[in-house]
């Protein structure tokens, strides 16, 4: 059997289940990133840990005024773990202002 795979866009499913389009609507874009605080959220990708402290040692240098936050992916996970519905949770009781997520399964 070869394998599937699937692209899924960051925005979302722009068809509901019964087909019909839907207008997918993503979050507006930060105005800067000056003083902001974005959450790394690592999710059963291959070495995500590594991929997200790398970038945010890049983007502290670059904006060093930006804060990072290593997030768990929901309630009672731990950091790598598969996703919780509890994500958007933790992502409002840690005041983010955007986050950057390794997706894996």
């Amino acid at each position: 059997m070869e394998p599937k795979y699937e692209v899924v866009s960051p925005v979302g499913d722009a068809r509901d289940a019964a087909g019909a389009e839907n207008k997918a609507v993503g979050a507006a874009p930060l105005e800067s990133l000056a003083g902001k605080k974005i959450g790394l959220i690592w999710t059963e990708f291959y070495n995500g840990d590594t991929v997200l402290r790398a970038f945010r040692g890049h983007m502290s240098e670059r904006f060093p005024d930006l804060q990072f936050v290593e997030m768990a992916p929901g309630r009672d996970r731990s950091w790598g773990d598969h996703p919780d519905v509890t994500i958007g949770d933790l992502a409002r009781e840690h005041e983010i202002n955007a986050a950057i997520v390794a997706a894996g399964c």
